[in-house]
């Protein structure tokens, strides 16, 4: 073998071993979480055809009282174990936040899912409970706004000691817009008021924007944070077409949270997905 063709063969042996490294960070896929509004077939489809695609390893589950009790429940975590996806319990209304008979109704929730958990082996149980609680839909958020909202905070604060000595993790579902005039108990909420915050960052192309206050704030103390994405079809009502990946598909939205998640760099952010179909 002459001289070049030795030069060559190392020149091409160098290039096979450097080119996958050279430039490139690998990362794995981060895990995600399925919202999901009913027991049925439909979440475990939904688990069937998206698990592996957008790596949902929980699924927030909103769960009727009779469910409890019935056999539903321990039947559809029985199933989800399967699937290695985990379940928390959700639920919630503006009132719990705001008022005293709203966060008794509250702790009557967190108490149903420990007793639930009390009576199954730790495979079958309830792994957290997600607070969907929105005061901004009190009747009174305009003129009352600043009251409504550290009554809120200070409900949530009180609901995460109460849920945490039960041995639950606590996720707060928040609306993206809290930072604009509410900035002190949003970081209030955020350090005190849960394990985990989830953004509902309902508004297409502006992800990144809406979010930086909360993912700044959840790295301060350490806490996990979740972009949530839309679904659900616009009504030009309550939902419009630049709230919701309903046209463009989980797809879409998986490549949007990649460039969020770029941004960002922060490991304990993940993504969320609402009513998908």
């Amino acid at each position: 073998m002459n001289s070049k063709m030795k030069t060559l063969m190392i020149i091409l042996f160098c290039s096979i071993g450097l080119f996958p490294t050279v430039g490139i960070i690998q990362r794995d896929k981060k895990t995600s979480t399925l919202f999901s509004w009913s027991i049925e077939d439909t979440t475990e489809k939904l688990i069937d055809n998206y698990q592996k695609p957008l790596n949902i390893n929980r699924v927030f589950q909103y769960i009727y009282p009779n469910e409890f009790i019935d056999g539903t429940l321990t039947s559809y975590i029985r199933e989800m174990n399967k699937h290695n996806v985990s379940v928390y319990a959700m639920d919630g209304g503006d009132y719990w936040g705001t008022t005293d008979y709203g966060y008794e109704e509250l702790t009557d929730f967190v108490d149903q899912v420990a007793e639930f958990n009390s009576i199954h082996d730790n495979e079958l149980v309830i792994e957290g409970i997600v607070f969907d609680v929105e005061p901004a839909q009190d009747e009174n958020w305009n003129d009352s706004g600043n009251e409504l909202m550290k009554h809120y905070v200070d409900n949530m604060i009180k609901a995460y000691e109460y849920a945490s000595n039960k041995g639950l993790d606590v996720v707060v579902c928040i609306t993206y817009w809290y930072d604009e005039k509410h900035l002190a108990e949003l970081r209030r909420l955020i350090k005190n008021g849960c394990d985990e915050v989830a953004v509902m960052n309902y508004y297409r192309g502006k992800e990144i924007d809406h979010i930086k206050t909360e993912v700044a704030i959840a790295k301060e103390y350490n806490k996990p944070i979740m972009t949530i994405f839309e679904f659900d079809k616009p009504d030009n009502k309550a939902i419009f077409d630049q709230n919701t990946y309903y046209y463009q598909g989980p797809d879409a939205a998986q490549i949007v949270f990649e460039e969020i998640d770029d941004y960002f760099n922060y490991d304990r952010l993940t993504a969320g997905w609402h009513q998908l179909r």
